[in-house]
Formats: C-alpha cells, structure tokens, sequence
C-alpha cells in the first residue's frame, strides 16, 4: 500500500497548467495580493487584462515568462518547455 500512497502524492505534487487568479499567483510567488497587483500593472500591455477573476492559461504562461517560474512550482521538463513556449 505504501507504493500507491507515494505515487498519489507525487501526482498532488506535479503542477497542472490552469486558469489562475490574482490571489493564487500571488501566493505562488510569496508575495501579497498588493504587492503582485502592482507587478502586473507594469506588464498588463503584455500579459492582458483577466477576465472576471481570472488570468487564462495564455497569461498565466506570460507571466511565467515575464516574471519566472515560482519556486515552489515542482515542474517536469516539458511542463518547462512547454511554458517556455510563446504563448
């Protein structure tokens, strides 16, 4: 049983690309709501605005890109490259 446990953390572990809001990449980067408000006004003509409550996969992986992958992202390669991709 132990095997299954780990592998199920594991995929807990592995991050899925997503629609993200404001609160959940500011959180990603360590910094507060406020703080990452005042980051993406300086870069909103690159990344767009989000609609409602959210920044969509495309921004999300502009972001990334603009401001690098937080450091708590547990990231495979592809999931890298794929990032890494223009959006």
């Amino acid at each position: 049983m132990k095997g299954k446990q780990g592998e199920e953390q594991l995929k807990e572990a592995v991050f899925v690309l997503k629609a993200l809001t404001h609160k959940q990449l500011a959180q990603m980067y360590g910094v507060s709501w406020l703080t990452f408000q005042n980051w993406i006004k300086k870069v909103e003509h690159e990344v767009g605005r989000k609609t409602g409550h959210f920044y969509h996969v495309h921004q999300v992986k502009k972001i990334f890109q603009i401001f690098g992958l937080p450091k708590q992202l547990n990231l495979t390669a592809n999931d890298t490259d794929e990032i890494n991709k223009l959006a």
